[in-house]
């Protein structure tokens, strides 16, 4: 795709003004609501602002100029350029104050949150305030997550999907566990993993975020068989979603693990199965989560028996219907003969 701008693109660039721009987004950014989040959204041509209006924001909701935010991107990345340069040269440079980079690294990240240099950047800046005060980790910490999680979670193009960010992340909660700070693991996932999973669908880096987190659970927490309600509602709200099906066998897999979950695991097999079954799901992407913890050897004997009565009522009710339908879940018995026999 080109990315040559067009005539109009170019003129309303030049004739408007960077640095309100940059000051309207940047202050935004680093002022998080009480609540944590913000529901951020780039407004296109379709959505015309005043003349010099750069930010619409009604309580945590925020819509961005994109024209504005092309502008801002620009001063955004002089300040972080210069102060490489800075950086680089001799010690009598002045040097761009902390708040700044805070703000202009913001910026950059929500125009590009695939701009390395910017997330190493605050990198460095929090490493700097932590080695600083380390009293004040917990705040340094949490406005981190805030905005992180911000950029995760609205309804932007490719930040809910972004490597760079989510390794971001992933670093921040390192710092939390280092020091003993909690981190709310179920909510973490339920709050900002599942949202990012439903913005982007199939969201490989969101979900290996969130075995990093239940790694940090463990499956001896009290909070884990919450985590697996709370995952096995989305996957039922979601059940086209293959990637949040990997993680709820993830979960039930670690719990199998030590027999005195067997029950556990069971009640969730058949809770599944019994969803599947009322609303006659025929994507693949359920049935080869059944057909998986089925030939795990880690369901019991009687939920066994359930799932194999349904493969074999084809093509009976409830699973009547196409062709292609009846090749999934064919394929999905099919599938636990063979490995249930090997195992």
């Amino acid at each position: 795709m080109s990315r040559a701008l067009d005539e109009s693109t170019i003129a309303a660039l030049e004739a408007g003004n960077p640095q309100a721009a940059y000051d309207s987004i940047s202050s935004v950014l680093i002022s998080p609501p009480p609540s944590g989040r913000l529901e951020i959204e780039i407004l296109g041509k379709g959505i015309p602002l005043p003349e010099g209006t750069y930010v619409l924001q009604d309580g945590i909701s925020v819509g961005v100029s994109k024209l504005g935010l092309v502008q801002a991107f620009l001063i955004a990345r002089n300040i972080l350029q210069d102060h490489i340069l800075d950086g680089s040269s001799s010690s009598s440079s002045p040097q761009t104050d902390d708040g700044t980079l805070f703000a202009a690294t913001a910026v950059i990240l929500l125009m590009d949150p695939e701009f390395l240099t910017a997330a190493n950047t605050r990198k460095r800046l929090i490493q700097k305030q932590l080695l600083d005060d380390n009293q004040m980790a917990w705040t340094v910490l949490t406005k981190e997550k805030a905005f992180l999680d911000s950029l995760l979670t609205s309804r932007l193009h490719r930040h809910t999907k972004s490597p760079t960010l989510w390794n971001h992340r992933r670093w921040m909660v390192g710092h939390y566990s280092s020091r003993g700070l909690m981190v709310d693991v179920v909510g973490d996932i339920k709050n900002v993993v599942s949202v990012a999973g439903e913005r982007h669908p199939r969201n490989y880096y969101a979900w290996c975020h969130a075995r990093y987190l239940a790694g940090i659970l463990g499956r001896e927490d009290s909070d884990y068989e919450n985590l697996v309600m709370v995952i096995k509602r989305w996957c039922c709200e979601h059940h086209n979603d293959i990637s949040g099906w990997s993680f709820l066998y993830y979960l039930l897999d670690n719990l199998g693990r030590s027999r005195q979950n067997t029950h556990i695991i069971s009640s969730r097999f058949s809770e599944v199965l019994n969803y599947a079954a009322s609303c006659r799901l025929t994507n693949e992407s359920v049935w080869v989560f059944l057909r998986t913890l089925a030939a795990s050897g880690r369901v019991g004997k009687k939920e066994l028996e359930q799932f194999t009565a349904l493969g074999a009522q084809f093509p009976e009710p409830p699973f009547e219907g196409s062709t292609t339908n009846q090749s999934v879940l064919r394929s999905a018995m099919d599938w636990y003969e063979t490995y249930r026999r090997n195992s």
